[in-house]
């Protein structure tokens, strides 16, 4: 069934979807009245819809009783590094398949992307799209939050609310990723993922104080990408399974 985006889902019997959604669905996929399809909110609910029709440029949809989206599972922050666009598109893309709650582009001192204010937010606006279109795709009704992009310091001098605190480092003093998910009794957790070449002993060094635990991932040098979504999908199995 195809899936699409609708904001203000909750309570309506009938919905309007946006011109946007409504041109893809009559143009592209050639749907047309009584046609069934899927509608979430990105706030955790979803439903089932029947096309009624055109009204203007929008499309017309008459809305199932709604479901609203368990909270079983980790609520996972992904906070990661800024990348190149196109890595960094495969991490929101993935990262929300994964389950994460949160993502949050950090600019770090090793960081290779500057960009300017406008431009960087106009990267968000192009992350948050990449988030809903991926969670169409996987069937999740709530979209995982894209934030600004922010220095790392500012962010983790901002986070307090975590049961705990993963940080991945290429130092060897890192503890196994299992046996630092097993001192975490709660289930709000924090991944921090540095760029290529890691974190600086400074910035590593502070998010240990703010109760970060180091991890090695093993003996391979992996990239910021693909380390995210290791770790990502590493937790959500050791929740699953717990």
């Amino acid at each position: 069934m195809r899936r699409f985006y609708a904001p203000d889902l909750a309570g309506k019997d009938t919905i309007e979807l946006s011109p946007e959604e409504s041109r893809h669905a009559s143009s592209v996929l050639r749907l047309k009245e009584g046609d069934v399809i899927g509608l979430f909110d990105g706030k955790g609910v979803s439903a089932t819809g029947i096309v009624l029709g055109r009204s203007g440029k929008r499309l017309r949809v008459a809305v199932t009783p709604v479901r609203e989206a368990g909270t079983a599972g980790p609520r996972i922050t992904l906070a990661v590094a800024a990348i190149r666009p196109e890595r960094m598109e495969l991490i929101i893309q993935k990262a929300c398949e994964l389950g994460a709650a949160a993502i949050a582009p950090l600019m770090t001192e090793r960081s290779i992307i500057r960009l300017s204010k406008d431009r960087w937010q106009a990267k968000t606006a192009k992350w948050r799209r990449t988030a809903l279109e991926s969670c169409k795709q996987c069937g999740r009704a709530e979209a995982p939050v894209v934030e600004e992009p922010r220095p790392f310091r500012d962010f983790i001098n901002d986070r307090i609310a975590f049961d705990g605190i993963i940080l991945p480092t290429l130092a060897r003093e890192g503890i196994p990723l299992h046996r630092a998910f097993s001192t975490i009794k709660g289930n709000r957790l924090l991944i921090l993922i540095g760029p290529e070449g890691d974190f600086t002993p400074d910035e590593a060094a502070l998010a240990v104080s703010k109760g970060a635990q180091s991890v090695t991932l093993g003996s391979l040098v992996m990239r910021s990408e693909t380390a995210a979504l290791y770790v990502l999908a590493a937790a959500q199995f050791y929740w699953q399974s717990r």
